[in-house]
């Protein structure tokens, strides 16, 4: 039964297959998606596509009792630097806008977190993350890092 999860947004598309790939080399836990099932698979991935915004978004499933030994912040900071793109996940814990639904932590691909906020001028029927360029700052509650 699958348990916890952490979800990024990513700023290009990255190939499945290789991505999965690289999880499971990265976390040491066999993944799989939909796509490339793996039957002794501790984690699944999904993957959503959109069209506007970051453009792919993957939340990864794993069973109780798995420890990845990783937060998700690293994650996201190695998903950028490996990708060199954006990626969008939750801020940190301690952070004063961890509970506000629309403030982002962002890992940049030169290893900078940053924080942005999500740009609400158009959310009627809009599915996927935009984020506002001009609330971009350096993060500054970082809280518990591995």
């Amino acid at each position: 039964m699958l348990s916890t999860d952490m979800q990024f947004y990513l700023n290009k598309v990255v190939d499945e297959y290789e991505l999965i790939q690289f999880l499971s080399q990265t976390l040491d836990v066999r993944c799989e998606t939909l796509n490339y099932p793996d039957s002794q698979a501790e984690a699944f991935v999904m993957i959503n596509d959109y069209e506007i915004g970051f453009p792919m978004d993957i939340t990864i499933s794993y069973t109780k009792g798995v420890s990845l030994g990783k937060d998700y912040l690293w994650l996201a900071k190695l998903l950028a630097r490996h990708y060199q793109t954006m990626v969008a996940t939750d801020l940190p814990e301690g952070h004063p806008d961890k509970m506000n639904p629309y403030c982002w932590c962002v890992a940049e691909p030169n290893g900078y977190l940053v924080e942005m906020v999500e740009d609400l001028s158009d959310v009627e029927d809009r599915k996927g993350l935009l984020l506002n360029s001009d609330s971009k700052k350096l993060l500054t509650t970082v809280g518990k890092l591995a």
